[in-house]
């Protein structure tokens, strides 16, 4: 899996870059097949956290605003993680047969 970090409007210090990248590095857990996942932080309003996953055709998107980053980390991969749970639960119900009537 291919990982890119930007940061829009400040320098992004090491030990966030790290984590970021650690935590994107966790989607795999929940999905197979994740060939990239892009990741962009920014210092407007509050500290913004927007996570992309590219999954084979699917790209999941999540953002999140907060007043430090590791808030907006956390709600933000929260929310990849349930999109990839969602994808994951839809495409095991379609390939058991219970999308028949």
């Amino acid at each position: 899996m291919v990982i890119n970090v930007a940061s829009r409007h400040f320098k992004a210090w090491p030990e966030l870059t790290e984590v970021v990248t650690e935590t994107a590095k966790k989607f795999t857990k929940y999905a197979d097949g994740i060939t990239r996942a892009e990741i962009v932080l920014a210092e407007d309003n509050g500290k913004f956290v927007e996570f992309t996953v590219f999954l084979n055709d699917h790209v999941f998107n999540a953002k999140e605003t907060a007043d430090v980053f590791d808030k907006s980390i956390h709600s933000a991969s929260d929310k990849i993680i349930s999109q990839l749970k969602k994808h994951r639960e839809k495409q095991s119900s379609y390939r058991n047969g219970d999308h028949r009537l």
